[in-house]
């Protein structure tokens, strides 16, 4: 009786918010419905479009809406997508071929000329891309491109996988923020950051017929209501559905999973401006609180394995790496009575100077695992005498950059490119664009100086291990897990799948049945 009272209740609910949902959508979203519409509710959005801005072209290229010269193969092998070939000239200079035949979504055709003026575009406005790409200039010379570097850069074909990289027509696009004019499938109709967005099919894509009339975008920042949305029918697609929520909903035959594992780490910053977390000992103690295979196993659902560096144990260069501070409570405790720590008031708070060991941790709830982890995070804590705030903020890249925390659980996608060097430069280099902690080892910066211009493959790989090792040897971050990327969507969608990279979604192939 008490399970068909809880059901009869989830029912109610659900009907709720279809007859809510239902009330709510404007005459403008009836224009855009049809039988061949696909909608996919997401809890991560973007404020923009524009593939120079931040990590937005990983938004540009999910939708469909513009492509790069390379792509990433399921191996997580660089292929041609724009470009039809590539042939380095010397250390210092490359040679693209740009394919011929293909038309931008305002029927203006993407010459070699076009594809230079939007990579010169991202190199000026995007700091990641310039620090990564190290692109002197770009010279034309009919239907290829001459990279002059300034620097040897033996990574720049993965590199411009990267969506970043993602070409648009620079003088065709007058609002590039939110209607970029690509070479996708897909067009922007009409984009906003607080409500559905449109796009609609390139009838005169390049790569064949696209399936879809049209794809609708609703950013939803809730995982309960998202899974609701799904079971409703309001969406056919969902992103960002909480891991024991996905649990139940893919035994139910309505819905199939697609899943794979990837580089999405979750790790923890330390901000060592802190007094107390600039010391190491301090930082490793914190490390050996976290119980990371029982995070995996549990708070995760088994949806991710736990960690050792940033990549994945099973690439050719984090293979060799090993935990120095892996889960021992006891060890943890005597470290922090070796530091001088105890609580000398009785208020069960480890006390250094007179002053109690609290740290404010900050996270993000669009990925539906982090506050889950941070509240596992905060018991563990409080056990030994550590007191830790959490702060739940959208704004968190706002509060990163500020150095406006302790503490930070954040996700990344480590290798989006492939290749270790990108990553590692960007967030173990000191001054790296994503160092947020202020972490510094002078041995790392010469080390990554000396990856940077090697072209040997397998020293590449040792070089970024040795890297690794240093980081972890200085308790400077904490991975703790590998995510697998999923999606559950309705029986009827084809043409879907998850992607090792995470920002490869909807192509011309992707319909309902």
């Amino acid at each position: 009786m008490k399970k068909r009272k809880i059901n009869i209740i989830a029912l109610l609910i659900l009907i709720c918010f279809a007859i809510l949902t239902g009330c709510s959508k404007s005459n403008d979203d009836s224009v855009w419905e049809s039988k061949d519409q696909l909608v996919f509710g997401t809890t991560i959005s973007t404020k923009s479009l524009d593939p120079a801005q931040g990590y937005s072209g990983w938004f540009t290229v999910r939708y469909g809406v513009a492509e790069t010269l390379f792509k990433l193969d399921d191996a997580m092998e660089p292929i041609p997508w724009l470009a039809q070939g590539y042939e380095a000239l010397n250390t210092t200079t490359w040679r693209i071929e740009i394919k011929e035949n293909i038309y931008f979504q305002n029927g203006v055709e993407m010459t070699a000329k076009k594809v230079k003026e939007s990579l010169d575009r991202v190199i000026e406005l995007n700091s990641r891309a310039k620090s990564t790409l190290k692109i002197k200039n770009i010279e034309v010379d009919g239907k290829y491109l001459i990279f002059n570097m300034e620097e040897e850069n033996p990574t720049l074909i993965n590199d411009l996988c990267d969506p970043f990289a993602a070409i648009i027509d620079v003088n065709g696009t007058e609002t590039p923020d939110s209607n970029p004019v690509g070479t996708g499938p897909f067009i922007v109709e009409k984009f906003t950051t607080i409500s559905s967005s449109y796009l609609t099919r390139n009838n005169n894509y390049w790569d064949g017929d696209v399936k879809l009339s049209s794809l609708k975008i609703i950013p939803i920042s809730d995982s309960d209501t998202l899974a609701m949305a799904l079971q409703s029918g309001e969406i056919d697609i969902a992103q960002g559905i909480s891991t024991s929520l996905m649990a139940l909903l893919k035994e139910n035959d309505d819905y199939k999973l697609s899943s794979i594992d990837t580089s999405r780490a979750i790790l923890m910053y330390f901000n060592e401006n802190n007094s107390n977390l600039n010391n190491k000992n301090v930082r490793k103690a914190i490390n050996m609180l976290i119980n990371k295979e029982e995070y995996a196993k549990v708070l995760l659902n088994g949806n991710a394995t736990a960690a050792v560096g940033p990549f994945p144990k099973n690439t050719t260069y984090g293979a060799n790496v090993a935990d120095n501070s892996s889960y021992n409570k006891e060890e943890a405790i005597r470290i922090f009575t070796k530091e001088g720590y105890s609580d000398t008031n009785g208020d069960g708070i480890l006390d250094k100077d007179g002053e109690n060991l609290t740290l404010k941790l900050i996270t993000y709830s669009a990925r539906a695992e982090l506050p889950t982890i941070a509240q596992a995070l905060q018991a563990d804590l409080k056990e030994v005498g550590i007191e830790v705030s959490i702060e739940i903020s959208e704004n968190i890249s706002d509060i990163l950059s500020k150095g406006s925390f302790d503490l930070c659980l954040y996700s990344n996608v480590i290798s989006s490119t492939g290749e270790p060097l990108s990553y590692l430069n960007n967030a173990m280099r000191s001054n790296g664009e994503l160092n947020y902690g202020n972490y510094s080892n002078m041995e790392v910066d010469m080390l990554l100086d000396k990856m940077q211009l090697e072209f040997d493959i397998e020293e590449r790989n040792n070089l970024a291990e040795e890297i690794v090792q240093k980081v972890l040897d200085d308790d400077g971050y904490n991975f703790i897990a590998h995510l697998k990327v999923s999606f559950l969507m309705k029986n009827n969608v084809v043409g879907f799948k998850a992607h090792p990279t995470d920002y490869y979604q909807f192509n011309k192939d992707t319909y309902i049945q």
